[in-house]
């Protein structure tokens, strides 16, 4: 009976320790405490190098418990001067505990009174000989999983992701050539929940939401839209993506290897408070709404929406838990909030429409001689993302032919986006990928992270990492480098057409001859034309 009552007692106590915010910054020590080294060496031409694999078991370690959930709330992180640094797919992971490329973005978080926020990033302690330095970045980390651009049959996606579909994550019902509506861009506002989790893979340990499950972006760029009685508004959009579908260790899937972990999506409510920045064009100006269902939306049960005029707010709250809503279920909606007068923004701020087309790719090196190159592109426009892959399809391939495995270095687009830029914002021109090398062939064949130390998983590391095959596919996948610029009013004509290219990074490879500089690797070509 006793055993019974403690356990109701620490469920309820860690139920209650997922609803409230952290106390204190956490150090990145408390990530190392209760484990060890696990060491190994492997021989390249008679030289013994050594290697841990204890960081990554496990990588991803709870900061509080498997049942936290964390909130953060903040700007989506970039360089102010060229856009790099932002969102992105991240072309290197950990190939045991992903079955394809994350989403990554940084937020700076919002200060609020009790620190709910800015609690969660941790104190960094850098370890010396005889001392320690202990640092805070001023952002915080999230990734969930890309759902595209895999064809290695080690994992499940390959044969959705060659014919153009999402195999799922945060890209659920996106289909070839479909706009990727739902991913940040940079100076964003966003709510984002998901695994609170210690990433012991790159040690010092930083913390960070990995996997999400639930993200909400109110874009810092307005959007033209037509309401029910033929007007057009400029609208405060607002999109949300929420799944039980987190990554390879977190999901619901029914064919998922024992140790990976439910994801209990109807634990609780998703709610959140988005500030319209538009201004309000009078006093008599109200704020409505409309919803838009995205693909991939399956949920069952309507949205709550409370405007405030006065304080030109809308709390949205998505009742998971209320309305016990089942957790294979995802929300995959748009939100425009607008005021119903005039054109939906007070005349005091002029907005510039902006007609971008990308013209042409040109790869100076694609990183392959005597095979085809199999290269990955995502590029985005403001807040506007494609897998570039989708629009080069042959025999209704996109990875395993087209610009999926090619020989070609120049290639023509003719992919169009509109951006609404309010006078004083800017927005991104970005494009950044890989060229996909022997890690691929491991990635989704999982590792149980909470495997011993011992000789089986040592041998099974060394076993799939250090191989000859590896070695003549080029080991890690190489990065092309990031494409980035941003764009505002004052610097653009009636029409701009502009070349850019990486200045900057090095792909870091382990293999001979893959360590080199990315400064003008490839090119991106386009124009910009001012159509208001």
């Amino acid at each position: 009976m006793r055993k019974i009552v403690l356990f109701l007692f620490l469920f309820s106590a860690g139920n209650l320790l997922a609803q409230y915010p952290l106390k204190l910054h956490p150090f990145s020590t408390q990530s190392e405490e209760g484990f060890s080294p696990c060491r190994d060496t492997f021989s390249i031409l008679k030289r013994h190098l050594y290697y841990d694999i204890g960081i990554i078991l496990p990588s991803w370690l709870p900061v509080v418990d498997r049942n936290y959930v964390a909130t953060i709330e903040g700007k989506v992180a970039y360089n102010l001067v060229d856009g790099t640094d932002g969102p992105a797919v991240y072309h290197e992971d950990i190939p045991y505990y992903h079955y394809s490329h994350d989403l990554n973005f940084d937020l700076i978080p919002d200060k609020t009174e009790d620190n709910r926020f800015t609690n969660l990033m941790p104190y960094l302690v850098y370890k010396k000989e005889n001392s320690s330095d202990t640092v805070m970045h001023n952002t915080f980390h999230c990734e969930w999983e890309s759902g595209l651009a895999m064809s290695n049959k080690a994992g499940p996606l390959w044969m959705d992701n060659d014919v153009g579909r999402s195999g799922g994550f945060s890209t659920a019902g996106h289909e070839m050539g479909d706009m990727i509506w739902n991913w940040p861009a940079p100076g964003d506002w966003a709510h984002v929940e998901g695994h609170y989790v210690w990433d012991r893979g790159h040690p010092p340990s930083n913390a960070e939401i990995h996997p999400l499950r639930f993200m909400a972006f109110k874009r810092q760029l307005p959007e033209q839209i037509i309401i029910g009685d033929s007007s057009v508004k400029f609208a405060t959009r607002i999109d949300i993506f929420a799944s039980g579908d987190d990554g390879a260790l977190m999901n619901n899937r029914y064919n998922a290897p024992r140790f990976v972990k439910r994801v209990n999506m109807s634990s609780k409510d998703y709610e959140f408070t988005a500030t319209i920045d538009l201004p309000r064009p009078s006093p008599k100006s109200r704020l409505k709404y409309t919803v838009t269902k995205q693909k991939g939306d399956n949920f069952t049960v309507p949205e709550t929406i409370e405007l405030n005029d006065d304080s030109a707010t809308a709390h949205i709250l998505i009742p998971w838990k209320t309305k016990n809503a089942n957790d294979l279920e995802i929300y995959a909606r748009t939100i425009d909030v607008f005021w119903d007068e005039g054109s939906g923004v007070s005349t005091s701020l002029p907005i510039d429409i902006y007609k971008v087309k990308l013209t042409n790719i040109h790869f100076r090196h694609i990183d392959e001689i005597l095979t085809k190159a199999e290269i990955r592109l995502f590029a985005s426009v403001g807040n506007q993302w494609i897998f570039v892959n989708d629009f080069f399809p042959k025999k209704g391939k996109i990875l395993t032919k087209g610009l999926g495995k090619t020989y070609k270095h120049r290639w023509t687009l003719n992919n169009e986006f509109t951006v609404c830029v309010p006078r004083g914002k800017s927005f991104r021109v970005d494009m950044n990928g890989w060229e996909v090398d022997g890690v691929d062939m491991l990635t989704g064949k999982l590792l149980d992270p909470g495997s011993p130390c011992n000789r089986k998983t040592k041998a099974l590391f060394k076993r799939s990492s250090f191989n000859f095959t590896m070695f003549l596919r080029g080991c890690l996948d190489d990065d092309f480098g990031e494409i980035s610029k941003l764009h505002s009013y004052d610097r653009l004509g009636k029409i701009d057409r502009f070349t850019n290219s990486p200045q900057s990074g090095m792909n870091d490879d382990p293999c001979p001859g893959s360590q080199y500089p990315l400064k003008d690797r490839y090119f991106l070509r386009y124009t910009i034309e001012k159509v208001n």
